[in-house]
């Protein structure tokens, strides 16, 4: 289940102290940006069964995870009756999820990555309906992993939270989602590279796995609470020492996404 957030944040306490500073950042982009949504999608293809890695590739007609991971932000454009799939908002000042506060209606990322698995595990409907299915999945626990995509603060994910980072003006929101993998200055590759050789460190990690969706849902929720808001000054002028503050939570939530996008992955496509 839910590892203790403070044993989560010890842990991160300690890889700060050996983060480099970072360099300068590129104009800020929206979304858990299509290179975080590529990473997560990275990792996972690299912890996949043989089945499940065979079935991915005939539903993508030998497409990857990261090939198919920003598929549903394009989707949302035509559609944008799909919008609040991509998020949940549960107030930070809450401790728990609740449906019918945070999810009316079922729209929320919650409810649609838990239907969207199911369409993907039920092999008796058409492979193109669960071709789009694995596409929302992809995308759905990534984004579930981008910590203002489950806990806010009456301010739209922090999109209402103006600020500047680097010198350019933004959002809260923005910086999470592109800014900070850009500021890094480092390439994908090396990002990847990187994230897997921390993952290759930890050993038994199969705690990552465990857990349901509200629990991971929850876990990026505690997150954006004690870390992401916690370290924005009251300036909101935000530069090199937030990155270093933030930077290895920031790696390890694209890590457990990776992480748990394949643990579904396994348990709905093996047989």
């Amino acid at each position: 289940m839910r590892r203790p957030l403070a044993v989560f944040l010890c842990t991160v306490a300690i890889a700060i102290a050996a983060q480099p500073a970072a360099q300068a950042a590129a104009p800020i982009a929206m979304r858990w940006g299509p290179m975080g949504h590529r990473i997560v999608g990275r990792i996972a293809a690299t912890r996949l069964t043989p089945e499940a890695a065979r079935e991915v590739s005939r539903l993508l007609d030998g497409g990857t995870l990261a090939s198919v991971a920003n598929w549903a932000d394009s989707f949302r454009v035509t559609h944008p009756e799909t919008g609040p799939w991509h998020y949940v908002d549960i107030p930070t000042w809450e401790s728990s999820y609740n449906p019918e506060r945070d999810c009316k209606d079922g729209k929320c990322v919650i409810a649609a990555l838990t239907s969207q698995i199911a369409i993907l595990g039920d092999k008796r409907r058409p492979r193109d309906e669960r071709a789009q299915a694995l596409r929302f999945v992809v995308h759905f626990v990534g984004d579930m992993h981008q910590p203002l995509h489950a806990g806010e603060r009456g301010d739209k994910g922090g999109n209402d939270v103006k600020l500047t980072f680097n010198g350019n003006p933004g959002n809260l929101h923005s910086v999470w989602d592109s800014g900070l993998l850009n500021a890094t200055g480092e390439s994908e590759d090396a990002l990847v590279a990187s994230i897997t050789a921390r993952l290759a460190q930890r050993g038994d990690i199969r705690w990552i796995e465990r857990g349901s969706i509200v629990d991971w849902a929850m876990e990026s929720h505690d997150v954006a609470r004690d870390v992401v808001y916690r370290f924005v000054p009251p300036s909101l002028v935000l530069g090199p020492e937030y990155l270093r503050e933030v930077r290895p939570v920031l790696e390890d939530q694209l890590l457990r996404g990776g992480v748990r996008l394949a643990a579904v992955l396994n348990r709905t496509l093996d047989d």
